[in-house]
C-alpha cells in the first residue's frame, strides 16, 4: 500500500521534495540509478512525466512528432508566431490561388516545400508569392482575419 501511495503522490508536490527523496523515487519509477547531473527540477519533471504517462497513457505518435517539431523550431529560434497544429502534419498540402496562379505548399519535417525549395516560414512564402508582407498562416487560410485559429 505504501508503494501505491508513493505513486499517487500529487504531481505538483514533487517539486517541493528534497533531491535525495526524488532520487529514491526515480529508482522506484525507472528501476535504475538517476543521472548524477540531474537536479531537483529535472528529477521531479521526469518522475511526473512517467506517472502521467502511466495514468493517462502516452501521447499519440503524431502528437509526439508535432511536439518534436515545435521544440526544434523553438530551439532554432525560428518564427514562433506560426502555430504548429494537428492539421499541419508532414504531407499536408496548402493551396492558395493568387492572381490567377494556384500555389501548392507541402508541409515537410524541415518546414514547407514550395516551388521545389524548402522554406522555414509560411510568411516568407506568402511574401515571395505576393511581393508584400503577409502573415503566412493567414494568407493560406489557417487563421481568420481577427487572428483566431
Amino acid at each position: 500500500m505504501h508503494m501505491q501511495q508513493n505513486h499517487d503522490l500529487n504531481l505538483q508536490s514533487l517539486a517541493n521534495l528534497p533531491r535525495a527523496q526524488l532520487r529514491n523515487l526515480w529508482r522506484e519509477e525507472f528501476h535504475d540509478e538517476p543521472p548524477v547531473c540531474f537536479g531537483r527540477e529535472l528529477l521531479a519533471l521526469a518522475i511526473a512525466q512517467v506517472r502521467q504517462q502511466r495514468r493517462y497513457g502516452s501521447p499519440s505518435k503524431s502528437l509526439a512528432r508535432d511536439l518534436d517539431r515545435l521544440f526544434e523550431r523553438i530551439l532554432n529560434g525560428s518564427n514562433k508566431s506560426e502555430p504548429l497544429c494537428s492539421i499541419m502534419r508532414p504531407g499536408t498540402v496548402l493551396v492558395r490561388e493568387w492572381q490567377g496562379i494556384t500555389h501548392h505548399v507541402t508541409v515537410v519535417a524541415e518546414g514547407y516545400l514550395w516551388n521545389g525549395q524548402t522554406h522555414q516560414s509560411l510568411s516568407k512564402i506568402a511574401r515571395a508569392i505576393t511581393g508584400t508582407k503577409w502573415n503566412g498562416p493567414r494568407f493560406f487560410g489557417l487563421r481568420e482575419i481577427n487572428g483566431a485559429a
